[in-house]
């Protein structure tokens, strides 16, 4: 384990905000010539909305990248054997400048895919058993929102089991409700019954 001053733990957290604060699923779109994402579908810049309006492909990639620009700054410090609370605070930056992209006047997405790329480089076991989650969820009921928020509620738990220090799992904690947070929209069109399943009837609304 690194020591690490707090202005170089400062600057990497600045370093992995800004990582996190790209915005493929936008920039894609328009380099695609789709216009705005925003102005489409549920109006988020994610690779589900992204799909929704430059096709399968363009939110694929724009998956990946998400994930990977949450993957890139944990991965670094993890390299230069800094501690997991400096680890799990390079993880919470990079979430929040993917939800609070200053680019886009502080309106990001909605953090799932840069959730689980901070997750894998912190710890790759952590992320099966939510991945687990979300697809059993995802076959039941269809909704992506639902099994988002159940493998974001999984992360910490899973930290927990394994007996992490208290930081820990404030930070991961922190990464969680943020990612619930940012679905308030679908939770409560889920218990209305209008949130719209991945594939099948669909309902009023749009999930973004």
């Amino acid at each position: 384990m690194t020591p690490v001053s707090l202005p170089t733990l400062a600057l990497g957290c600045l370093g992995a905000f800004l990582c996190g604060s790209i915005p493929f699923g936008l920039l894609l779109v328009k380099l695609a010539g789709k216009g705005d994402v925003r102005a489409h579908g549920s109006g988020n810049i994610g690779a589900t909305n992204v799909s929704r309006v430059g096709g399968k492909a363009l939110g694929i990639v724009t998956l990946l990248l998400d994930i990977a620009k949450g993957f890139l700054p944990v991965f670094l410090g993890k390299q230069l054997g800094l501690s997991e609370s400096a680890l799990s605070m390079l993880a919470l930056c990079a979430v929040l400048g993917h939800v609070f992209t200053p680019w886009l006047k502080f309106q990001g997405g909605k953090g799932v895919a840069t959730a689980l790329g901070v997750a894998l480089a912190f710890r790759a076991s952590m992320v099966l058993p939510a991945l687990g989650v979300f697809i059993l969820l995802l076959l039941a009921f269809r909704y992506v929102s639902l099994g988002s928020v159940m493998a974001a509620l999984v992360l910490p738990l899973v930290l927990l089991w394994k007996g992490a220090t208290p930081l820990v799992l404030l930070l991961w904690a922190d990464i969680s409700l943020i990612v619930i947070f940012k679905h308030h929209e679908n939770i409560r069109r889920l218990l209305k019954g209008t949130e719209s399943p991945l594939w099948g009837a669909k309902k009023e609304q749009v999930h973004g």
